[in-house]
């Protein structure tokens, strides 16, 4: 009988309540069994400011069963120290309301003095140049965080409008939906693999730049990973926004005022000379390893877990090599993964988890049986990730499976004591030539007869 799917289960949960004032207060959506990630929308909190979002996936294999946990996360800074009451909120997930309880909030003042929480040194960072800001009070960016990158390295793209603090002029988005509709077709290439955190809702914070107050409006950010050794190019983009400017009699119209953004160019470079290099990875990667037991007896089985975790495009990484073996019968791996996508990277981890029986008595390192190799952008150069860990195997030295079941003889379990310098005699072949002959035979006796 066909199992049924899992329900679709959804919660709100929340973070540490006990923070440093430079500390993120986090709400977190969790959405289990499902496949698609959802579209979620965070409320404002009195007294803090929303900040940056993550969402993150988890794919595991429980007996035999995909579990996908599906969390998306919202940071909220607190304006200042002390004490916060929440009172009930609720998150929309889906088109759908999800409720979360209330809760007190304490902001404690950092040691050695408070830390500005309006992040100047990143809000300078995301304008594209000076000539931004002398572009005026009101100004839209199109912001990279790298100008060149190796092929399939990460970098990132984000998209925010700029209204100074001191701009005398009051302003609303028009028809923003439509608009970034046609924006984000011109910002995604098709020649990168694209990871985003998928929050459908302007981000609005206060920052910082240049001396200058300004509030930002985020509108779109996500990370790409070039696939081809094409440059990356992000056009210029218009934002049409509604402006409340007021006539001479003192009255009020409305107008439309266009903004733009300056063209973008990411240079992608081939990686190093390398016999694969079209099909390693690129990013900053760490080996973690797990092993259920480091002495068996032949014939006895254990479980290696190869974990890579770093940054990159974890999405994308395939299985380390394996070497062949007498030693070992190594089974295809169950393969589970955690992908956290930020404004700013992606990051997590992916594990291949291996059944292995013994056959053969030794000690043996399983870095002689599981290799990854990658490229580190930062380093500018390949490396192995490479097992350290150490199996010693006792008993008797197996031969080859038996296919006709346990306790029966191997079908090629005799195949080394046959003496292979005798000739072999084919008596079918003989009997078949002895008949063709006989029949030749009778036919010429026939027509002799005939003949006659």
């Amino acid at each position: 009988m066909a199992q049924q799917p899992a329900e679709k289960s959804v919660s709100v949960e929340m973070g540490e309540k006990d923070l440093a004032i430079n500390q993120p207060f986090v709400v977190s959506v969790v959405v289990r069994n499902s496949t698609s990630r959802p579209s979620v929308q965070f409320p404002e909190l009195p007294g803090l400011e929303k900040r940056s979002a993550s969402a993150t996936s988890t794919t595991n294999v429980v007996n035999g069963k995909t579990v996908l946990i599906q969390t998306i996360s919202q940071q909220y800074f607190a304006k200042q120290e002390g004490k916060n009451v929440l009172l009930p909120f609720e998150v929309t997930v889906d088109g759908t309301k999800v409720k979360s309880e209330g809760t007190t909030l304490t902001f404690n003042k950092v040691e050695g003095g408070a830390i500005s929480t309006e992040n100047s040194g990143e809000a300078e960072e995301i304008i594209s140049s000076a000539e931004d800001l002398a572009a005026g009070s009101i100004f839209l960016s199109v912001k990279v965080s790298k100008p060149i990158v190796y092929v399939r390295e990460g970098f990132s793209v984000r998209l925010a409008l700029y209204v100074a603090k001191s701009a005398p002029v009051e302003m609303e988005f028009y028809q923003l939906d439509v608009q970034l509709q046609n924006i984000l077709k011109k910002l995604r290439p098709a020649t990168c693999w694209e990871e985003n955190v998928g929050i459908e809702e302007i981000v609005q914070r206060e920052v910082t730049v240049g001396n200058k107050k300004f509030t930002e409006y985020q509108m779109y950010q996500s990370v790409f990973f070039p696939i081809t050794l094409q440059s990356v190019s992000f056009p210029a983009v218009k934002l049409d926004m509604l402006l409340l400017k007021t006539l001479p009699d003192g009255q009020k119209k409305k107008e439309v005022e266009s903004f733009y953004s300056r063209p973008v160019r990411v240079l992608v470079k081939p990686l190093p000379s390398h016999p694969r290099k079209d099909q390693i990875a690129v990013g900053n990667y760490q080996l973690g390893e797990k092993l259920t037991r480091d002495k068996v007896y032949s014939g006895e089985s254990l479980r290696y877990e190869f974990t890579i975790k770093g940054d990159g495009n974890i999405a994308t990484i395939t299985p380390p090599e394996m070497a062949k073996s007498m030693a070992f019968d190594f089974y295809p791996p169950d393969v589970s993964q955690t992908v956290q996508r930020s404004y700013e990277k992606v990051s997590g981890e992916k594990t291949f988890g291996y059944n292995i029986v013994a056959r053969q008595k030794g000690n043996f390192t399983l870095g002689r049986f599981f290799q990854w190799i990658y490229f580190d952008p930062v380093r500018a150069k390949y490396d192995t990730l490479r097992s350290s860990r150490t199996v010693e195997v006792t008993g008797e030295n197996l031969r080859a499976s038996a296919l006709s079941g346990e306790g029966a003889d191997p079908v090629y379990g005799n195949i080394d004591e046959l003496d292979t310098n005798v000739r072999y005699i084919d008596y079918q072949e003989i009997i078949r030539n002895l008949t063709n002959a006989v029949v030749l035979i009778l036919l010429g006796a026939m027509v002799w007869i005939f003949r006659k």
